[in-house]
């Protein structure tokens, strides 16, 4: 147990670094998306993780401030909000649809590297100039 905690903490302080990111405007972001689309859910289910990409996340969700975590919460919201702006339509918070070629993407990194950069790319494509991510 020590040994996962210590693993953890090291991911959330090598993310915060590797991610080069505001935690506080990630934060923010975050705050003005959840009162409307707070039901929205990972689709990354951390009890037994053995994708790569799902154990980085997985493991940075137990770190101090989880960086890359919160990017990924930020992304799921933004997608939805992405959705909802494209098609006009409210979209079912408890199902919603899923962007699979990003998922792929993401799935497909080994790296915190990759995962900061793929997260990155899909919240700046989903809010444009309201991602709080250099674009």
């Amino acid at each position: 147990m020590r040994l996962a905690l210590l693993i953890a903490c090291a991911a959330g302080t090598a993310s915060a670094q590797t991610c080069q990111i505001d935690l506080a405007a990630v934060e923010a972001r975050i705050a003005e998306l959840e009162p409307s689309y707070g039901m929205v859910l990972s689709d990354i289910g951390c009890d037994a993780p053995t994708v790569p990409a799902h154990i980085l996340m997985c493991t940075a969700s137990e770190a101090p401030n989880a960086p890359l975590w919160r990017m990924g919460r930020l992304d799921d919201l933004a997608w939805i909000y992405a959705v909802e702006n494209a098609t006009g339509q409210d979209v079912d918070e408890t199902d919603p649809p899923r962007d699979q070629d990003f998922i792929a993407h993401r799935d497909a990194c080994t790296d915190e590297a990759c995962l900061c950069d793929a997260l990155t790319q899909h919240t700046n494509a989903s809010l444009g100039g309201t991602s709080p991510y250099p674009q």
